[in-house]
């Protein structure tokens, strides 16, 4: 599943606990430009797996951060 990220929030939930966009890509197990291309919106989607670790990081829902892909949005896009 793909999920749509909330910049903003992300941004702002990362600054709250202190993380480089560099160190949260880092302990969320992505590589090391991942938040810096989400938080710019190069990255316009993250598989549900990124999500979720990022979350984790954060210690928030994956919800709080991310919205879900639109169903008429999918199409092109492997479904897991």
């Amino acid at each position: 599943m793909w999920l749509i990220p909330k910049t903003d929030e992300i941004k702002q939930r990362r600054l709250k606990k202190g993380l480089t966009r560099h160190k949260l890509s880092i302990d969320a197990g992505l590589g090391s430009s991942a938040l810096f291309r989400i938080e710019s919106k190069t990255t316009r989607k993250v598989n549900h797996l990124s999500a979720r670790e990022i979350a984790r990081v954060l210690n928030c829902d994956v919800y709080d951060i991310f919205d879900e892909l639109p169903v008429e949005k999918r199409k092109g896009f492997k479904e897991e």
